[in-house]
C-alpha cells in the first residue's frame, strides 16, 4: 500500500490494512476458536492448518498477480479440480509421475494463456472470460469422470509431494516456501514485477511509458495457470485422489486471502507477504469453523461477507486518500 494512502487514511484503517492488522485478526481467531473448541490447539490440528494454508497460499499467490494487474480469475478452483483429475488419470493409465506432473503444469499454463489471450486481444472482461472457463472446466471434469473420484496409484507421487517430511516439516510446506520466495523475487526484483504494478495502477500510463501491457497481462494469466497446476499437484497428492469437487471454492478463498492481505481490488497495490498472512487467516477461519461444525453454506456466507467488507473498505480508503 502506498505511503500516501497510509498517511491520509485514519489510523484504524491503516492498522487494519497493514500486515499488523492481519496478524491481529489471526490472533483474535486463534483466541476465539481456542475457547470454543477443545481440539483447536491440538498439535495435529496445527499441522492440518499448515497443510491447508500452504495449498491455499499457492492459489492466492496466483490470484495476487492477477488482481495486481487489474484483472480477476474466477476459474482457479474448477481448473485445479480438472487438473487434479488429469494428473490422477495419467498415472492410472500407467504413465510415470513425471509425465503426470508435466500434464498438470502444461495444461494449467495453457488454460491461463487462453484466459489471457481472450481477455487481452478479445477485449472481453476477465470476469466473463474466467467465469466461462470455470463452467468449461467443471463440465469437462464431470464428463470424463462421471462424477467419480480417480484414485492415485503411484505411491512415489504421494511421497514426493505430500507424505515426505524433510526436517520434520511437510513437503507441501517446503514447496510453498520455495514458490513464495521465487515469486516474491519476481514481483519485487524484476522489470516484469514492476510492470505488473504499473499496469494495475494505470494501464494507459504504463502503455505510454513503453511497457508492453498486453504481453505482460497475457503472461500474468499464464503464470496464474501454471501456479494453478502446482496447486493441483499438491492438492491431488494430499487427497490421494482427483475429483470434481477437489478444489471447490478455492477461487473464493484465494480472493479472500488476497483482499484481506491488503491488495487493492482495483490493482496496483499489494504484496505477496500480505497475501501469505491473508491465506493463514483464511486457513485458520476454515479450520475453526469446521471444528465448530458450522455448515458449509454458512461458511460461504461468512467468507463472502468478508470479501465484500474488505473491498468496500479498500474503496473507502482509496476515496479518502485523494
Amino acid at each position: 500500500m502506498s505511503a500516501r494512502i497510509l498517511t491520509k487514511a485514519p489510523q484504524p484503517v491503516r492498522v487494519l490494512f497493514g500486515q499488523s492488522g492481519v496478524l491481529i485478526g489471526i490472533v483474535l481467531l486463534i483466541g476465539f476458536f481456542s475457547l470454543n473448541s477443545p481440539y483447536f490447539l491440538d498439535a495435529r490440528n496445527f499441522i492440518n492448518i499448515g497443510q491447508q494454508t500452504t495449498l491455499l497460499a499457492v492459489a492466492a499467490f496466483a490470484m495476487t498477480f492477477i488482481i495486481l494487474s487489474g484483472e480477476i480469475d474466477l476459474s482457479i478452483g474448477a481448473v485445479a479440480s480438472l487438473l487434479g483429475i488429469l494428473i490422477a488419470m495419467t498415472m492410472r493409465a500407467g504413465y510415470p509421475m513425471e509425465i503426470a506432473v508435466f500434464v498438470g503444469l502444461t495444461v494449467g499454463a495453457g488454460v491461463g494463456l487462453i484466459n489471457g489471450l481472450i481477455t487481452v486481444f478479445g477485449r472481453v472482461p476477465s470476469f466473463i472470460v474466467t467465469l466461462g472457463m470455470f463452467s468449461v472446466a467443471r463440465g469437462i471434469a464431470y464428463a470424463i469422470t462421471n462424477a467419480r473420484a480417480i484414485s492415485v496409484a503411484d505411491e512415489r507421487f504421494l511421497m514426493v509431494f505430500s507424505k515426505a517430511s524433510p526436517l520434520g516439516i511437510s513437503a507441501t510446506v517446503w514447496y510453498a516456501v520455495a514458490i513464495f520466495v521465487a515469486l516474491h523475487l519476481l514481483l519485487t526484483r524484476t522489470t516484469f514485477g514492476a510492470s505488473v504494478y504499473a499496469i494495475g495502477g494505470n494501464a494507459e500510463a504504463a502503455r505510454f511509458s513503453g511497457i508492453p501491457v498486453k504481453r505482460v497481462k497475457v503472461l500474468v494469466f499464464a503464470l496464474a495457470g501454471l501456479l494453478t497446476g502446482i496447486t493441483a499437484i499438491l492438492l491431488t497428492a494430499r487427497l490421494g485422489t482427483g475429483f470434481v469437487e477437489g478444489a471447490r471454492n478455492l477461487e473464493l478463498d484465494a480472493i479472500a486471502a488476497v483482499v484481506l492481505g491488503g491488495t487493492s481490488f482495483s490493482g496496483g497495490r499489494g504484496s505477496l507477504v500480505r497475501t501469505l498472512f491473508g491465506a493463514l487467516l483464511i486457513g485458520i477461519l476454515n479450520n475453526g469453523l469446521s471444528l465448530l461444525n458450522v455448515e458449509s453454506y454458512y461458511q460461504l456466507v461468512i467468507k463472502g461477507a468478508i470479501i465484500i467488507a474488505a473491498v468496500l473498505l479498500d474503496r473507502w480508503v482509496a476515496e479518502n486518500s485523494r
